[in-house]
């Protein structure tokens, strides 16, 4: 009887599994390094986010780095940019701010041979840093942004709905990734929703989508190429997402797009 339910146990476990690859993962949101806003989480290094993709079935990932107070904003980007290098399903979202005049930055990082075409978003901490969100202040590096084709990555409790949306309508060729950590971000879904329909360059990631039935309706009434698969790697464990995606009422093609279509053509047209 043991030797049957553990048969069981193991056919259930197959069936996901083969699902789940079926999926073809692309992770907008793996983290190197810790953060204090999760005490408790493991440190992320690049064999263990490597051992969780592969347990998980994630074939490809957008990496990003704390800097937890550590590191300089170029210390961190270089050391992430290190990190994938030599990953060839590994890509970069570095951190960005606006700039002094003549002050170097991720522009800079961009040029360098060893890392171009491994940079495929810019991510911003208006709050956390101190700047404005605005376009006279973040405006340059978001033409930046504009002209390359490389999404603008934003969490949701660093700066006011109506600032990501003055933002997102002044700049209409930016695309834009909210992400729904590091706070949940469904007490706030009588903002994101009108946002999302106010300004189709807003994307926003599923890992933090969690209240039931909040999913399904904004695929209904959204469209599923809007959402994109963030797994917030090692803070969250990755098959809280990926249980989401394999609800029976998310149609398949619907899945294949938030798991991973959406952002690979969101990074297609990245121009170096």
């Amino acid at each position: 009887m043991e030797k049957e339910g553990k048969t069981a146990r193991l056919s259930i476990e197959q069936v996901w599994l083969e699902e789940i690859l079926s999926l073809d993962i692309f992770d907008a949101g793996a983290w190197l390094g810790k953060t204090p806003l999760f005490p408790l989480m493991e440190e992320g290094t690049p064999g263990m986010l490597e051992d969780i993709q592969q347990k998980h079935g994630i074939t490809e990932a957008l990496v990003s780095h704390w800097l937890a107070g550590s590191y300089t904003i170029e210390e961190s980007n270089l050391f992430l940019l290190e990190s994938i290098k030599k990953r060839e399903k590994w890509h970069s979202v570095i951190t960005g701010v606006p700039l002094f005049p003549g002050e170097p930055g991720f522009a800079d990082i961009m040029e360098e041979p060893l890392y171009r075409g491994k940079i495929k978003g810019v991510r911003i901490y208006p709050e956390t840093f101190w700047h404005s969100i605005a376009g006279w202040c973040t405006g340059p590096l978001c033409e930046i942004l504009s002209a390359k084709k490389i999404p603008l990555f934003l969490f949701h409790t660093e700066a006011s709905f109506n600032d990501i949306q003055a933002l997102a309508s002044s700049f209409p060729e930016l695309d834009i990734v909210l992400e729904t950590q590091v706070k949940k971000i469904i007490y706030s879904t009588r903002s994101l929703l009108p946002l999302m329909k106010h300004c189709p360059n807003i994307y926003t990631d599923i890992s933090n989508l969690s209240a039931p039935g909040l999913l399904e309706y904004i695929i209904k009434n959204m469209g599923a190429e809007r959402l994109v698969f963030s797994s917030f790697m090692p803070a969250n464990d990755p098959m809280v997402p990926i249980g989401l995606l394999l609800k029976k009422e998310i149609r398949e093609k619907d899945r294949k797009l938030i798991a991973g279509g959406n952002m690979r053509r969101l990074i297609a047209g990245i121009t170096s």
